[in-house]
């Protein structure tokens, strides 16, 4: 009996800011989305620059389109893509968009902030898509369809972030970005990538970065982690393939090579993500 597909699609791998140029063309310039594709079901995970791209596939390439978008927080390069996201201006197509509330401020609202004048000229309004928005708390898991869940847990970012899980018929990815697990991992993070076909993992730093080694400052505090952790991490968790994502803007091409072979002599199954990279599970 032939298994449903479960493909894992990189639109944007990129942190902070976008980095398009002549030093980033293999591995990618534009900031966070994930495509997960679960037979006919569409997840995305994050709305960084990278879901322009995704949009336009989806639109040459489907008639309806429905999906579910995952934010795991609102920081820029994490949403600055959805205002172009061309799916979300067509009437007929439906989305559902996820993530947390900040205090006061619900997830429409942090969505729509981006999008009001002075700092863009078109609203969240003006997208005729029907979209609804989900409020998820850590710890939740959702149901989506046809056997699908996703799982939350909060992770360690400034203003806070949550990780993704999500589990179909045996198989399993975890997004996991934009957090800090220094000095030691969290066990409750072990647990929740425990037996993981896949980790996405922020790997923004290298550890000598981190720990401010060889003259470098520090980068503690500032919410991102190292492939080094990420190893760790999949270990610990007996994980399957690490993915090492979130990449430094200051990062070119051969940069992105380098650390890979010194990732992969550590841990063999481990791949820098690079924009078009398919992993099917």
């Amino acid at each position: 009996m032939n298994r449903t597909r479960f493909d894992v699609v990189f639109w944007g791998v990129r942190g902070s800011l976008p980095v398009p140029g002549p030093n980033t063309v293999r591995y990618g310039g534009n900031t966070p989305c994930v495509q997960v594709q679960i037979g006919q079901t569409l997840l995305i995970m994050d709305a960084g620059t990278g879901i322009y791209h995704l949009g336009r596939q989806l639109m040459d390439s489907r008639g309806r389109i429905s999906g579910h978008v995952f934010i795991t927080h609102t920081h820029w390069d994490h949403i600055q893509g959805f205002p172009f996201f061309y799916p979300a201006f067509v009437d007929g197509n439906e989305f559902v968009i996820y993530g947390q509330r900040k205090g006061e401020h619900s997830l429409l609202d942090l969505m729509q902030g981006q999008m009001a004048e002075p700092y863009f000229p078109v609203h969240l309004s003006d997208m005729f898509a029907d979209i609804r928005f989900q409020e998820v708390e850590a710890g939740e898991i959702l149901t989506i369809s046809d056997g699908i869940t996703v799982k939350t847990i909060s992770i360690n970012h400034p203003g806070g972030c949550l990780a993704y899980r999500v589990d179909h018929d045996g198989r399993s990815l975890c997004y996991v970005t934009d957090t800090e697990d220094y000095p030691f991992l969290d066990p409750g993070l072990i647990d929740f990538a425990r037996k993981a076909d896949v980790v996405v993992y922020d790997a923004n730093f290298t550890e000598e970065e981190y720990l401010g080694l060889g003259g470098k400052n520090s980068k503690k505090g500032w919410g991102h982690s190292t492939w080094q952790q990420g190893v760790r991490l999949v270990r610990e968790a007996e994980a399957d393939m690490l993915v090492l994502f979130h990449h430094a803007v200051y990062r070119n091409d051969d940069d992105m090579d380098a650390l890979q072979k010194a990732a992969q002599k550590e841990y063999p199954r481990c791949v820098a993500a690079r924009e078009g990279m398919v992993i099917s599970l």
